[in-house]
């Protein structure tokens, strides 16, 4: 049992990685035109994925919380979001997080801007 307990607390150690404080989109940050706008949940791994890689790389970005906040659940409904994270690139959409697939859409926004 010890042994079992051990091997539980290290691969909680050697895969631990401190959460990325979240961005909340507000009207300053949205005046700034941010490069993505992403409608996520605080649980999700996959929206700490992209959190992550975007601050990681520089990208300005805010988000929606869809279960947190009205505004970002009535977004979520209204685009018919599918899956968690909506990464949303000008006026591009992407649901769930694939880095290839986002540099693509930014590249995209950059391009017809």
């Amino acid at each position: 049992m010890v042994i079992l307990a051990a091997i539980v607390v290290s691969l909680i150690v050697v895969n631990y990685q401190p959460t990325i404080a979240r961005v909340h989109c507000n009207e300053e940050i949205l005046n700034n035109r941010p490069d993505v706008i992403m409608l996520s949940t605080w649980w999700c791994p996959y929206c700490n994925q992209a959190r992550r890689y975007l601050t990681n790389n520089n990208i300005s970005y805010c988000e929606y919380d869809i279960e947190r906040s009205a505004e970002g659940e009535k977004l979520f409904n209204d685009i018919n979001g599918q899956a968690i994270p909506v990464l949303i690139v000008d006026k591009y959409m992407m649901n769930g997080f694939d880095e290839s697939r986002l540099e693509s859409l930014l590249e995209r926004a950059r391009q017809s801007s």
